[in-house]
């Protein structure tokens, strides 16, 4: 398998972005296995799945709007995870919200850095 040789920030980004949706996704299970909730659960996080995949293909190919589509999402799903953090009622609801709103506002500071820059601009940044 060919290795993917891009700076750290750049495979942290990706993580995040597909991560996180992953994770929300495996957190909605517990309604639908517990309460019977229906599968309408998961349109937020499969949003965020193909957002993020979207975003992170476009780092793996290097797409300078990559980066702009990254800060986009990032600021989105950070907004929707601190309006969920303050209308939450369950604990660990409150406490997935809380940190997937720090991590997309991680991602957006990444999406930021020089590295992440002269990896989709070259020498131009």
């Amino acid at each position: 398998m060919k290795s993917w040789h891009a700076p750290v920030e750049v495979k942290v980004v990706a993580g995040l972005l597909v991560g996180l949706p992953v994770a929300w996704a495996l957190l909605d299970l517990i309604p639908v296995l517990s309460a019977g909730a229906g599968l309408a659960i998961y349109r937020m996080p499969a949003l965020a799945l193909i957002l993020g995949g979207v975003v992170t293909t476009g780092l793996v190919l290097k797409h300078g709007s990559a980066r702009i589509g990254g800060l986009v999402v990032s600021v989105v799903f950070a907004l929707l995870h601190a309006f969920l953090l303050l209308g939450a009622e369950l604990w660990f609801n409150k406490l997935f919200s809380g940190l997937s709103f720090a991590g997309y506002g991680y991602a957006f500071v990444l999406l930021n850095s020089m590295p992440l820059k002269r990896h989709l601009l070259g020498a131009e940044a």
